[in-house]
């Protein structure tokens, strides 16, 4: 792996740790919230955990 694709994937890596943490903190409240917000913070959770997935398979074998 090169040295850019390294840097890439830890500079994409840590604000997106960040996104995921803070919304499943969100969730943790889930029966206070609207159900729309629910849905949508459980959307950004899977989409976070799908990135999180793909940086992690960069050039991996």
């Amino acid at each position: 792996m090169t040295d850019d694709i390294r840097k890439l994937k830890h500079d994409l890596a840590n604000p997106l740790s960040a996104i995921l943490a803070e919304t499943q903190l969100m969730l943790l409240d889930a029966d206070t919230l609207p159900a729309d917000m629910v849905g949508s913070l459980k959307e950004i959770e899977n989409l976070s955990r799908r990135m999180r997935d793909i940086l992690q398979g960069v050039n991996q074998p």
